[in-house]
């Protein structure tokens, strides 16, 4: 195989959020959409202000990204790009993957986001350009509306399935707040991070 047709053959996909804080269920998806898509790796990717959400994240960006470093640590198709936050403002989605375009100008690119942001894609700005540059890879939930029979126009997407997951970064700030374990809810080491920081506790 030559060095052309083996960048050709990368599949490399974007993982979008504010991760406020990362959790078990972030790696679970990104984990089973590797499997499921074939993937030759995941890229997270912290956003500095999500254009659909109102608040700003609870914790500052170098604990985020602090917190991003441990949580992926050890796997090796997982990687971090700081370029939202580096870039600061709002965080749209269709300026990031263009600039991953250019820098992967031969690898397909993917974007993965849960059904719940999937029912709203119609109003991401620039929907139209973004559906044009990347496949959507959808984490499915049993009694989700999304049919798998069911071809959106405009859209390239692949459903992956997983385990239903019960963990939520607002969740996890809850539980702190109320002092009780996120032993269960996210990585040990984010878990000692966010106890040795004191985070999310006012």
């Amino acid at each position: 195989m030559t060095k052309a047709e083996s960048i050709s053959l990368n599949r490399i996909a974007f993982y979008g959020g504010a991760f406020d804080p990362i959790h078990n269920a972030h790696i679970a998806v990104a984990q089973h959409a590797s499997e499921q898509a074939d993937l030759t790796k995941v890229i997270f990717i912290p956003s500095a202000q999500s254009p659909l959400k109102f608040k700003s994240p609870s914790c500052s960006d170098e604990d985020r990204i602090a917190m991003l470093r441990l949580a992926i640590e050890g796997h090796s198709k997982f990687e971090l790009d700081l370029c939202e936050i580096e870039a600061g403002g709002v965080s749209y989605t269709i300026h990031t993957v263009r600039k991953m375009k250019e820098r992967y100008p031969d690898a397909e690119l993917f974007w993965i986001i849960g059904g719940d942001q999937f029912e709203l894609l119609e109003h991401w700005f620039a929907i139209e350009a973004l559906a044009e540059l990347v496949t959507f890879l959808v984490l499915f939930r049993p009694g989700s509306v999304l049919d798998e029979d069911v071809a959106l126009t405009g859209l390239n997407y692949q459903l992956i399935h997983a385990p239903m997951m019960g963990e939520s970064s607002t969740e996890i700030r809850g539980r702190v707040r109320k002092g009780e374990s996120i032993a269960d809810f996210a990585p040990e080491s984010v878990a000692d991070f966010i106890d040795r920081r004191g985070l999310y506790k006012a």
